[in-house]
């Protein structure tokens, strides 16, 4: 049996987040869903929350994201989507799920389901997150193989520990330039988290506050 090999220096890129996702944003009444994408990429940190890829890894960036429904959306009602209903997903991932009902939120904790081992391979923890992963097509070979490259690259740059490997770094496991500035945006039904504004990547950049890498 091939061993498994040693986590690199960053072996938390691919970690799913263990705890239930709260809400940073509320905006409400956009009857056009596409209208809050560029609040799911600040609540979602600019990735997947399938597969965890990051925007800046994908040639068109956020044109490669879409907003995702934990809902079907023909099962849908009339009038504005409840913005709480809503994920980021790559196009890929979105794709890959069409309209199958999910076993789990995927907001709801997905590190208590599925790792992501240093090879690439992802491993269901739950039988929720057996089911996902077949859903969103989340061990597909591509994809696979792109995680375990990122994991390996990264590990090669932090080796290297020279000023034009950290910048590298700094790129992989940096924000988009285009941060989405959230306070121009007016949502008709108005905004049930006003606070999160200030919070917000773009809000944070331009105070200074905004970690190089995440």
């Amino acid at each position: 049996m091939p061993s498994v090999p040693e986590p690199g220096p960053f072996p938390d890129v691919f970690d799913y987040p263990v705890a239930a996702h709260a809400r940073r944003h509320g905006p409400r009444g956009y009857l056009d869903d596409e209208h809050y994408k560029p609040l799911l990429r600040d609540e979602f940190t600019f990735r997947c929350v399938y597969c965890c890829c990051r925007e800046v890894w994908f040639p068109d960036g956020d044109s490669h994201f879409s907003v995702e429904h934990v809902e079907p959306t023909s099962r849908a009602g009339d009038g504005p989507t409840d913005y709480d209903t809503l994920l980021y997903a790559c196009c890929q991932c979105n794709a890959a799920r069409k309209a199958i009902d999910l076993p789990l939120d995927p907001a709801s904790g997905l590190g208590l389901h599925l790792r992501v081992r240093p090879d690439g391979t992802i491993h269901g923890l739950t039988p929720g997150g057996e089911d996902l992963i077949p859903i969103c097509r989340l061990d597909r070979p591509n994809l696979t193989t792109f995680r375990r490259l990122i994991l390996d690259v990264l590990a090669v740059l932090a080796r290297k520990g020279q000023p034009e490997a950290v910048a590298l770094c700094r790129r992989y496991l940096g924000y988009p330039a285009n941060l989405p500035n959230l306070v121009v945006l007016r949502p008709p039904g108005g905004n049930a988290r006003p606070e999160g504004l200030s919070a917000g990547a773009h809000a944070r950049r331009g105070r200074g506050e905004l970690p190089e890498i995440y």
